[in-house]
């Protein structure tokens, strides 16, 4: 049999992609379909528009194998009541039901632009700031439903959309969705069948896994495993099946905070361990909760303020300085000194002086030299020229990467007693090494002495990237319908 939706056209045939699917243009009463939004277990989400008025809203309609005789239409209504019930800027709007001419019904709900909780964890860490920003304004919106005598039962990354703010980006408001589990303390009890399992595996309070009565307190075990997810990235347990998540639920420690975030405040560590009680009566209050994730902003600003006076005290003792370096007339000089050091006004003309003298003494060498080696005689110009010169013999390993060449002509210099510049050789302005800001290491002392080769710090090992959470057995999973 065919199924058909009123159009403005006169209808809309759903064949074409299947008898769940609301194509473009179908209509829900006024609302025209313009798109898919999302797909879930209980049903599926689309953008509409108002034909009349032009006011744009999202449109949930459950799916259509739902529509068994067990199934209660007035549950699906029932969200609507507790929403309009509750009225809180931190949960979404309904502002109209109705119900399709196949028998499905729907909702008509304020559209949100922005992107679920559970998507925004997946693409990167949250800032512990930033994370306690939104559990708080998820603890505003459940304290006014727990004022109200309404429970959520199925708290979940899911259920938490972002709203995208243009003012402040990383602050988005916050929405609570997907109240249609939701139980009313003392309302009838044919809307909800007691000992009946509802809620999602991941974020089950102990107490909704053994089916008993749910209490205020079951919410804040669910919102105490999401701020375990947020802050730890990971959940507290994990298994293959829903039963055996079900289990640890009940009878299982989670894995300390302290070993997936050495640095935790005390008070968080201890405020994410007492949500996760099994025990009802030992988890705090949400307004608790909210009180003491304040403590803890605060706590974290005060870490972070602590760090920034550091830093500035630190840049004033230390204030940059330019620094000129003296240029060596050779590799065999000491190393370098900063133009800070304290002997910069004694050594400056000392060393222009011998820079001069050991650039003529340069030339006339050269012609020497030049002379000598047209007459083919080297040793004996040699000899002649510079007589306190020792040959000394150089190996492979007596030769460091980057340090100056070192032949049978380096002069030999004593360990206990410094170079004089009378003892040099004469050097070339053009053999001069160039200015550097690291100590240039005696290139003379080349005897029989090992060199001294400098080994990199060993680099730490990188840090494993967090385990991701195993995949849930499609077979064990709960649908609450």
């Amino acid at each position: 049999m065919k199924t058909m939706v009123s159009t403005a056209g006169g209808g809309f045939p759903l064949t074409a992609l299947g008898p769940d699917v609301l194509l473009p243009g179908a209509k829900a009463g006024p609302w025209r379909v313009e798109r898919e939004l999302g797909r879930g277990g209980m049903g599926a989400v689309y953008a509409v528009v108002h034909d009349e008025i032009g006011k744009r809203a999202a449109l949930k309609v459950v799916h259509r194998r739902l529509l068994t005789p067990a199934f209660n239409v007035e549950r699906v209504m029932l969200e609507a009541k507790v929403v309009n019930t509750v009225g809180h800027p931190n949960i979404v709007d309904i502002f109209e039901t109705g119900s399709l001419p196949d028998g499905r019904p729907y909702i008509v709900m304020e559209r949100l632009e922005g992107q679920p909780l559970a998507v925004r964890a997946d693409e990167g860490k949250i800032q512990a700031d930033h994370a306690i920003g939104i559990l708080l304004q998820v603890c505003d919106a459940l304290i006014a439903a727990h004022a109200h005598g309404v429970i959520h039962r199925d708290l979940k990354l899911d259920n938490v959309f972002l709203v995208d703010n243009a003012d402040a980006p990383q602050s988005p408001k916050v929405k609570v969705l997907d109240w249609g589990i939701a139980k009313v303390i003392n309302h009838d009890v044919r809307h909800t069948v007691e000992g009946q399992l509802v809620g999602t595996p991941q974020y089950l309070s102990p107490e909704q896994a053994r089916g008993a009565n749910v209490t205020p307190q079951s919410d804040v075990y669910s919102l105490g495993v999401m701020a375990y997810e947020l802050f730890l990235e990971q959940l507290p347990f994990e298994a293959e099946t829903s039963a055996e998540i079900m289990v640890m639920h009940l009878k299982a420690i989670p894995p300390a905070p302290r070993e997936l975030w050495p640095d935790i405040p005390d008070q968080l560590e201890e405020l994410l361990l007492r949500m996760l009680a099994k025990n009802p009566e030992n988890r705090p209050t949400m307004l608790d909760v909210a009180r003491q994730l304040e403590e803890v902003r605060a706590e974290l600003d005060r870490r972070r303020q602590a760090v920034l006076e550091n830093a500035i005290e630190v840049v004033a003792i230390e204030p940059m300085r330019p620094r000129t370096i003296i240029r060596p007339p050779s590799a065999g000089l000491a190393p370098t000194l900063p133009s800070d050091s304290a002997d910069w006004r004694v050594l400056e003309p000392r060393t222009q002086r011998w820079q001069w003298a050991l650039g003529a003494a340069a030339l006339v060498v050269g012609l020497v030299m030049f002379l000598v080696t047209r007459n083919g005689d080297t040793q004996a110009a040699a000899a002649a020229t510079t007589p306190e010169i020792t040959q000394t013999s150089t190996t492979a390993d007596d030769t460091a990467p980057g340090a100056p060449l070192v032949t049978s002509e380096t002069l030999a210099v004593r360990d206990d007693v410094p170079a004089r510049a009378s003892d040099l050789p004469s050097a070339s302005p053009a053999s001069m090494p160039r200015a550097s800001n690291a100590p240039v290491e005696n290139a003379a002392r080349t005897s029989t002495r090992p060199s001294r080769v400098q080994h990199a710090p060993a680099r730490k090992a990188p840090v494993a990237p967090r385990r991701p959470a195993k995949p849930i057995d499609p077979n064990g999973t709960i649908d609450p319908w």
